[in-house]
C-alpha cells in the first residue's frame, strides 16, 4: 500500500513540475527553447550550434533553421550522430554511437537502412538494413566467435545459412 501511495505522490509531482516548467517557459516569451536555441553561427541559412533545453547540441549545416547537409548531434546522455541530415533527419552516411551500441553505415529518416556495420553486446552484424532491422545479406559474429552468413529477414536468420566455427563449418536451413 505504501508503494501504490508513494507511485501517485511521485506521479502528482512530475505532473506538477511539468506544469510549472512548461508555464514559465510561455510566460518568459522564449518558444525557440522548445526548439532549440542558436548559439553561435547561423542558424538559418548556414552553418552554427544550436543547443536545446536538455542539453542537446547540433553543430554543423542548416537549411531553414533546420540540420541538413554534415552535422553531428550530441544528446546529453553521451549519444552521439556525426553524418548527413536532411530535413532534420539522418539521411545518407553516418556513425551513431550510444551507451549500447556503435552504427556506422547508411540512413534513411533516422533508421539504419541500406549496408552498415552494427556493434551491439552479443556480437557484430555486417549487412543489409531496412528501417533498422536486419534485413538481407548479412553475417553475425558473436563474442564466442561463431559466424553466421545468412539472408535475415526481421532481424532473424531465414533460408539457407552457413555457421562458421573454429574446427568446421555447417551449412543449414532456417
Amino acid at each position: 500500500m505504501k508503494n501504490i501511495l508513494f507511485f501517485i505522490f511521485y506521479l502528482s509531482i512530475l505532473n506538477l513540475y511539468s506544469q510549472v516548467e512548461k508555464k514559465s517557459i510561455e510566460d518568459s516569451g522564449q518558444d525557440n527553447i522548445l526548439t532549440g536555441i542558436c548559439v553561435s553561427g547561423n542558424c538559418n541559412m548556414g552553418y552554427g550550434i544550436m543547443k536545446w533545453q536538455d542539453e542537446t547540441t547540433y553543430i554543423g549545416n542548416f537549411w531553414n533553421e533546420i540540420p541538413s547537409g554534415e552535422g553531428t548531434v550530441i544528446w546529453s546522455d553521451g549519444s552521439i550522430y556525426v553524418g548527413k541530415f536532411n530535413e532534420g533527419m539522418y539521411s545518407g552516411k553516418g556513425t551513431l554511437i550510444t551507451n549500447r551500441s556503435l552504427y556506422i553505415g547508411e540512413f534513411n529518416e533516422d533508421a539504419p537502412n541500406g549496408f552498415g556495420t552494427l556493434l551491439i553486446e552479443p556480437g557484430m552484424y555486417v549487412g543489409e538494413f531496412l528501417n533498422g532491422e536486419l534485413e538481407g545479406k548479412g553475417i553475425f559474429i558473436n563474442k564466442v566467435g561463431l559466424i553466421e552468413e545468412a539472408i535475415f529477414k526481421n532481424n532473424n536468420p531465414t533460408g539457407d545459412t552457413i555457421l562458421i566455427r573454429e574446427n568446421y563449418i555447417l551449412r543449414g536451413t532456417k
